[in-house]
């Protein structure tokens, strides 16, 4: 047999098996008295608003979380609105292993990173990839927070249950569901001290037995430091759930995004230092008359569900997405004392993309262990095209700013840039229990294939290229009674990457591994989890430019010689340790080096600690019953700006404190992020620095019944 036709002959043998065995099953026969069917399809309607939750809706299994041997953090709709997190970045920022603080404020990008890696690209929801691609990505898309139920950060290498990715792992959205346990309603309001305001509702309805419905909506207008750099956006998300027969749901999940993010320029390189910090960071260095945006985003999605009776389920979860964005801005070039050149930006991007994935899920227990069965297929395709202009702009003087009448010269570079890119997946899936042990096996292979060019002024890149690749997840694990469990594990990735090698051949995907040791603790005798994980990831085949001998002399190219390896410590914590008490606490270690490019340097925005350390009590009985005291830390270790290590970052400690108070219905908060008004930069561009966010106090309030 070929090599690359083993995987596949592999994967087609065991999923056959399998479904030969469920059909087995379904005609009430027993062939091999030592063989039970039994289980249940993983369900994404987890306990979205819990302080504490314990089964994710991202592993395409029934695995409790604290058995599962890999690391996951699960943020929590009750964690979204303690925190008055606005967006995911904010969401994620008591997380272990996750830096969010990179550009301060930006309505357009949600930016973070997760073990030494930039997740930008790897955002899922429900499951799914949303629209951007691994390669060449253009566009941006963001959910709105508040049309979700919970955010769930899988770390590591996840290539054997998503295919193509980082190996540092992604983060899955879970939109807001139907439930059916009854009606229930919310309205209010929200503002804050940068001028930001929003309302917004929530509604859900019981029909029926059989049919239920929610509508989920808000309107707002985000702000940041600069009060010019704005985003007003609208949000409409819709879910329903119909049981088609006593075996058979389909849930139908819906949302339209419309907003207007401008692009925030940042301050220049040369001014920080030399004038205050806090003027400079709400200095507006761009113009109104020439910032202008238009983003769209449409996702309309559905589940079907079908229970066999017999232990057998299968899923299917596919979605249909467009995306389109016109915007223009300035950005800020070089420097001259306090005059401050700038440039001229223009993008139109349209982006589809369909995805979808059909698993069969169910129990098989062989003599004396239990196999947890999970055999699926997944595909997706992405069609992009973007136009994109840059020209020269007239300065701003930081002393003297004019504004109106920027002169615009002629784009010095256009860019028309169409991508088609499609990725099928076959995977297999065994959690197998032989007593208080776990073991784990899983098993998949991808092709990927990608057409389509950028044809610029300055010449035509072909963006043609077909991949392969087999990737897979081993571990052993064991469960004590007492609530704890530990495991070791071990998982593989791959990532595919645009452009051709000094030889002129196609790049080959960068590839991923990680060893893991955890251990999980889940106490019966109060509410809490806890983990701890120390792990050692690597990626191989990176990218090294390299000088060679050519014929009429030296030419530069590219050789995939790098590695990156990430040696790492997380502990993290979430627990009801008292009454009225909560705790969710966090704590990362990380030791990074390159070699190739950059040799002997560390991965960008990765500090080698932070920590973080969220309290709430909430008084029962007396006068002050219904009232709930927040208190929150966070600190960021120094650490560099890029992979040249030439910018440093300092390191930072961010003081959140929040209150709210609940009486027959109606409940107000208050929050103050940033209570010290540190000012620092969390990020340098090319001639740009950006600080982190200020000082800003958000209060709401929300009517329930």
């Amino acid at each position: 047999m070929h090599p690359k036709r083993a995987p596949l002959a592999l994967m087609l043998g065991v999923s056959l098996i399998a479904l030969s065995s469920a059909q087995v099953f379904a005609q009430d026969t027993d062939p091999l008295d030592q063989i039970l069917v039994t289980g249940a399809a993983p369900d994404q309607k987890t306990e979205n608003s819990d302080f504490v939750a314990r089964q994710p809706a991202s592993t395409k299994s029934t695995t409790p979380l604290v058995e599962t041997q890999s690391s996951i953090s699960i943020v929590t709709r009750h964690q979204f609105d303690e925190q008055a997190a606005s967006n995911l970045s904010e969401a994620l920022s008591y997380t272990a292993g996750v830096v969010t603080e990179n550009f301060g404020y930006d309505g357009r990008f949600e930016s973070f990173y997760l073990r030494g890696f930039n997740l930008e690209n790897e955002r899922y929801l429900d499951g799914l990839r949303l629209l951007r691609s691994t390669q060449n990505p253009t566009s941006a898309p963001s959910f709105e927070l508040y049309g979700l139920d919970r955010v769930e950060v899988l770390k590591g290498p996840e290539s054997v249950l998503y295919g193509a990715g980082s190996p540092a792992g992604l983060v899955n959205m879970i939109q807001k569901r139907t439930d059916e346990t009854g009606d229930f309603s919310e309205v209010g309001t929200t503002f804050d001290t940068n001028g930001a305001s929003a309302i917004f509702g929530d509604a859900n309805r019981v029909v029926n037995d059989r049919f239920t419905y929610r509508i989920t909506g808000k309107l707002s207008n985000t702000m940041g430091d600069v009060r010019d750099i704005d985003n007003k956006r609208g949000y409409l998300g819709l879910a329903t759930s119909y049981a088609l027969g006593a075996n058979t749901t389909i849930d139908v999940l819906a949302s339209y995004h419309r907003d207007e993010p401008l692009t925030p320029t940042g301050v220049p390189d040369s001014l920080v230092g030399h004038v205050s910090d806090k003027s400079l960071r709400k200095f507006y260095f761009a113009d109104k008359d020439l910032m202008d945006s238009d983003r769209r985003m449409t996702n309309l999605g559905f589940t079907v569900t079908h229970d066999f009776g017999n232990g057998w389920t299968l899923v299917n979860n596919s979605r249909y997405s467009r995306f389109k964005w016109s915007y223009n801005g300035l950005y800020l070039g070089a420097a001259t004392g306090y005059d401050i050149g700038r440039g001229y930006n223009t993008q139109d991007e349209d982006t589809e993309s369909w995805a979808t994935d059909t698993r069969l899920s169910g129990e098989v227990t062989t003599g004396a262990v239990l196999h947890r069965l999970t055999l699926g297929l997944d595909a997706q395709k992405l069609n992009e095209h973007a136009l994109t202009t840059f020209s020269t702009a007239s300065s701003i003087n930081y002393l003297n700013p004019v504004y109106g009448n920027v002169t615009v010269g002629d784009p010095w570079y256009t860019a028309d840039k169409s991508v088609n890119s499609q990725q099928i997946g076959a995977y297999a899936l065994d959690e197998m229990s032989i007593g208080n042990w776990r073991v784990t096996g899983a098993l998949r292979h991808d092709w990927t294939k990608q057409t389509g060019r950028n044809l610029t002024n300055y010449g035509d890149t072909d963006y043609a290229r077909k991949d392969e690749a087999t990737t897979g997840r081993v571990g052993l694990g064991y469960v004590w009674n007492n609530g704890l469990a530990s495991y070791l594990s071990y998982a593989t990735s791959y990532e595919p990457q645009p452009g051709v090698d000094v030889n002129d051949d196609v790049l080959n995907p960068t590839k991923g591994k990680q060893i893991e040791l955890g251990a999980k603790y889940e106490p019966s005798w109060f509410n809490g989890y806890f983990t701890a994980a120390a792990y050692r990831l690597e990626q191989t085949d990176r990218n090294t430019t390299v000088e060679i001998e050519d014929v009429g002399g030296t030419r530069s190219g590219i050789e995939q010689v790098g590695k990156a390896r990430v040696n790492g410590l997380e502990l993290e914590a979430a627990a009801q340790i008292a009454t009225g008490w909560t705790l969710r606490g966090a704590f990362t270690l990380m030791d990074t080096t390159i070699s190739g490019e950059n040799d002997g340097n560390e991965l960008a925005n990765t500090p080698r600690q932070s920590a973080s350390l969220w309290l709430g009590h909430t008084i029962s009985g007396g006068t002050f019953d219904g009232l709930t005291l927040n208190a929150g830390v966070r600190h960021i270790g120094s650490r560099w700006a890029e992979n040249a290590n030439t910018n440093k970052l300092d390191s930072v400690t961010l003081l959140d404190l929040g209150a709210s108070y609940e009486w027959n219905g109606l409940l107000a908060r208050l929050t103050i992020n940033n209570v010290t008004d540190e000012t620092y930069i969390s990020a340098i561009g090319l001639n740009s620095n950006y600080y982190g966010d200020g000082r800003v106090a958000q209060a709401s309030l929300t009517y329930k019944w």
